[in-house]
């Protein structure tokens, strides 16, 4: 195998290991909290316009990273669509900025 297949192939790799935290949070979870919808959407819209393009230059290496991708951004807008509670840490963060928005002006930090 070439220097450069190899370089994709690993690559290929760590984009199916970037999503795993976020999906199996989504899935274990069910904490969607902070995750935009529309992001996702549009980073689904230009993976497949990507796909397309690799198609027509039938580069297969990404063809399969972009398959992964679509995969891996389809699963996630489903899990957030449905995830309907708020994990420990996420609903921490909520409540802590809650208290800081309720404080006194003359209150010391």
């Amino acid at each position: 195998m070439q220097l450069e297949q190899t370089l994709g192939w690993v690559g290929t790799a760590l984009v199916v290991i970037a999503y795993l935290p976020q999906i199996y949070h989504l899935l274990v979870k069910k904490c969607a909290w902070g995750i935009s919808i529309l992001t996702w959407v549009i980073w689904l819209t230009g993976s497949l316009l990507l796909l397309a393009y690799c198609i027509l230059r039938r580069d297969f290496l990404f063809i399969v990273v972009q398959s992964i991708n679509i995969t891996a951004i389809i699963t996630t807008i489903f899990l957030a669509r449905r995830s309907n509670s708020i994990c420990p840490y996420h609903l921490s963060v909520v409540e802590a900025r809650a208290r800081r928005a309720v404080r006194p002006a003359n209150t010391p930090k």
